[in-house]
């Protein structure tokens, strides 16, 4: 093992280069758990921790690397400092062959590499870290279902996330500002496509924000990515999509004071909107009008054929939108409710997509809903912040409006108790799904 001297230093501890290798017994974690820092047993439920450790090295190719592993653990509060020589391979912390890991509230500043690396890393999160002045902050390569959030990637020398080679990544609510080059690079992530009308998604790059970076995002071959709610603002180019990226959909970023707003060397090939919703994106320098108040640009502002008209205002729902997500929408026909006939009553059913499903593929648009074999027309997008499984997700809910005394005088129901079936259609995994359930409601 290697010879590290470990001390006290307040509360937490320092140490010189850590080296787990489960494919090697005597690094394996099993081997360092005689260290006072490293605490658990590996499983999901016990995960090893390492906390409050400190590693400031010089001239090592990395502070701490963790290779060939499968056991589940959490670095928490730790300072690598130093780590990596030249090159984004190289890190404070390097992770090669790993899984089911969590790095949470740690520093990584001034390393050689870049600050956190992952080489064929899988189920890793990577959340609340610091990672300022390194080469690279958060570098992926052949990796993938990794979720890089909240992190604080400023000043690097070269770019504050940049994604190789790896796909299904979540890059969520991340700070990238005053990067050399890009705030966030996604860079030949090309994904084989099996089924080009209806594919499930690639990387997310969702709410984050990318100030005064050379590139505020940049895609070099790079298809199936969803760029939204990012704020990019006042880099030199704002978005810059080249050569061999395509089936791309940028919608509802704040593009804000950019030298070059945007750039697509293959626009036809990307969507500079939702392609269902019909709402692209804000413009600061949009001179367009909206003169049927519909929030929309009536003309197109470059490959963005729906700009929207005020920053973030995708965030405010319009009356309808505010009526029909209520979840305690009164008067509701299905489930069995109780309706009272002489009041405006409700058909109302919602499909929502999170995120790790939209990259996998299940359940995702189009969607439709039919009542008794008949379409539902009139529908609402909602995007939800935060759902049952904290994620983030798009719901699309269809409904129909009823208004008072129709299913008595104008459909002539009497009180009782009446059916009638929903079906639901959607893709799952390349393949057009039906789900199809009978309800009823008890008019009163």
């Amino acid at each position: 093992m290697f010879a590290v001297s470990v001390t006290a230093k307040k509360q937490g501890y320092t140490s010189g280069p850590v080296y787990i290798n489960d494919a090697i017994p005597q690094f394996s974690w099993a081997a360092w758990s005689a260290q006072p820092w490293l605490k658990g047993s590996g499983t999901e439920e016990d995960p090893y921790m390492i906390k409050d450790l400190v590693i400031d090295v010089e001239g090592s190719i990395f502070a701490m690397m963790i290779t060939n592993s499968d056991a589940y653990f959490k670095i928490m509060n730790c300072t690598f400092t130093n780590g990596g020589i030249e090159g984004e391979r190289t890190a404070g912390l390097l992770l090669v062959n790993t899984q089911n890991g969590i790095i949470f509230k740690n520093q990584f500043t001034d390393n050689g590499g870049s600050g956190i690396a992952l080489i064929g890393a899988q189920n890793v999160r990577i959340q609340k870290n610091l990672c300022n002045q390194n080469l690279v902050g958060i570098y992926l390569e052949w990796s993938m279902f990794n979720t890089i959030k909240q992190n604080d990637c400023k000043n690097n020398l070269i770019s504050g996330i940049v994604i190789a080679s790896s796909h299904k990544t979540i890059i969520e609510n991340n700070d990238c500002a005053g990067n050399a080059e890009a705030g966030i690079a996604l860079i030949n992530v090309n994904t084989v496509d099996p089924d080009p009308e209806h594919d499930p998604k690639d990387n997310i790059i969702y709410k984050n924000n990318l100030e005064n970076n050379q590139l505020g995002i940049y895609l070099s071959n790079a298809d199936l990515n969803d760029v939204l709610m990012n704020t990019i603002a006042e880099n030199f180019y704002g978005i810059l999509i080249v050569a061999g990226s395509e089936e791309n959909t940028v919608y509802h970023n704040n593009i804000l004071d950019n030298v070059v707003q945007s750039v697509d060397s293959q626009p036809w090939a990307n969507n500079w909107h939702h392609p269902y919703m019909f709402e692209g994106n804000f413009w600061s320098d949009y001179t367009g009008i909206d003169e049927n108040e519909d929030t929309i640009g009536d003309t197109p502002h470059g490959d963005d054929w729906y700009p929207i008209m005020e920053e973030n205002s995708w965030e405010v729902m319009t009356p309808i939108e505010e009526e029909i997500s209520d979840p305690l929408l009164p008067n509701r026909l299905g489930g069995n409710r109780l309706v009272n006939p002489n009041e405006t009553s409700y058909i109302r059913y919602g499909v929502i997509q999170l995120f790790s499903e939209r990259i996998n593929g299940e359940a995702y648009p189009p969607y439709t809903v039919r009542i008794n074999g008949v379409e539902v027309l009139d529908s609402v997008w909602i995007f939800q912040e935060e759902t049952v499984l904290e994620e983030p997700g798009l719901m699309q809910l269809y409904y129909i409006k009823i208004p008072p005394y129709y299913l008595t005088e104008v459909l002539g129901l009497t009180p009782g108790y009446y059916e009638y079936e929903v079906e639901i259609c959607c893709y799952d995994y390349g393949e057009q799904t039906v789900f199809a359930f009978t309800t009823g409601y008890t008019i009163i």
